[in-house]
Formats: C-alpha cells, sequence, structure tokens
C-alpha cells in the first residue's frame, strides 16, 4: 500500500466520523424541536416581543390605580399610559413639543394647574430627564404617573 493510499483511507475513515458526528447532532436538534409544544414556541416568541411592566396612576386624591400591563418591547412609558388609560377608560390630553417630547396635560378629570398640582412621571421611583414619550421602557420597570406639586 502506498502512501497515497492510506491517506485516502484516513480521509475516509474521518470523514464518516464527521457525517455520524453530524447526524447525531442532527438528531438532537430535531427530536428538541419536536418536543417542543406549540404553546411553549408561542411563548417563547411571545417572550422575544412582549415584556411585562407596571403602571401607577395617582390622582392626587387618594385614587391610586395599578395594572400590570404588557406592551411591546422597546416601547415607552407613553405608551404605556395610552395603553393604561385605555384599559382604565380615562381620558388623555396631551401635548407635542417639537424639541420636547410629549407633555400630559390631563389624565382622567385631572388637569394641569388644578390645586396648583401637575402630572408627573417617575420610572421606578426616579424622575426621568426626558418626556415620557422619549423614556424607553425595560422589562420590569415600574412607571407611576401622579398628580403632585411640583419642586420646579
Amino acid at each position: 500500500m502506498n502512501m497515497i493510499d492510506k491517506n485516502l483511507k484516513i480521509l475516509i475513515g474521518m470523514g464518516v466520523i464527521l457525517l455520524i458526528g453530524v447526524g447525531v447532532f442532527a438528531g438532537r436538534i430535531r427530536s428538541d424541536i419536536e418536543n417542543l409544544s406549540a404553546a411553549s414556541m408561542g411563548q417563547v416568541l411571545y417572550e422575544k416581543l412582549f415584556q411585562e411592566n407596571s403602571l401607577i396612576i395617582d390622582n392626587g386624591s387618594g385614587n391610586v390605580q395599578t395594572l400590570e400591563i404588557r406592551i411591546k418591547k422597546g416601547s415607552s412609558a407613553f405608551d404605556l399610559l395610552k395603553k393604561g388609560a385605555g384599559k382604565l377608560e380615562l381620558d388623555l390630553k396631551t401635548k407635542t413639543y417639537e424639541d420636547i417630547g410629549v407633555f400630559i396635560e390631563a389624565i382622567g378629570d385631572k388637569e394641569n394647574g388644578q390645586d396648583g398640582k401637575y402630572w408627573l412621571y417617575y420610572i421606578n421611583g426616579e424622575m426621568p430627564s426626558v418626556a415620557a414619550d422619549k423614556q424607553l421602557l425595560k422589562a420590569g420597570d415600574k412607571v407611576e404617573f401622579r398628580f403632585e406639586e411640583s419642586a420646579f
């Protein structure tokens, strides 16, 4: 047997081993996919597209409403407020400023300036430095809109 025949047999042997390995790996992947139910695949997809956030609306008169809301990932605090206000059947009055963003003027029957109070919002207990439509949320963020006296 010459050197070329010996190298050819080694290459063929390595190829066969590689093909067997690929077949076993592919079989495991197929088995894993078959074991996933449609519901669990849907859940995985849902979790990649949506997140859950808390919305608290405090109208300054002892009426505090809390909702857990699922929204699309990449949504803003204002998106969350719009969805929550819709669920609670609260009217929103806003004004958009080109350089600043959306300014909340009224939620329900509480309008800025009433009793010296204004709508302010907080993310996880801290007041952001941008308009609510510019503040993107992470999963689990707690967003509060409070009708209160402003320190500004």
